[in-house]
């Protein structure tokens, strides 16, 4: 089995409740990103909250992410485009 590589781009979409407060949106995203990558033993250096949406329900938030695995337990912080 090939190994992952070492750094990486990726991208996700993730719902949250759309009352999801603004102090708690980028902790559980990254914790949400760090929880998606550990089943390929990866870690997310970096990760940018590019965009959101509402969904039609009205209850839900979709929220474009883009992140880079990196070394385990580095993390670079970004500003977000919260929208």
């Amino acid at each position: 089995m090939a190994e992952s590589p070492a750094f990486r781009t990726g991208y996700m979409t993730l719902l949250l409740p759309s009352s999801t407060g603004d102090l708690m949106v980028r902790s559980t995203i990254r914790n949400m990103v760090i929880d998606a990558l550990a089943a390929t033993g990866e870690w997310p250096a970096r990760v940018h909250v590019v965009t959101s949406k509402l969904e039609d329900d009205g209850d839900m938030k979709r929220w474009f992410v883009e992140y880079e695995t990196g070394p385990v337990g580095e993390a670079v912080e970004l500003p977000d485009a919260f929208e």
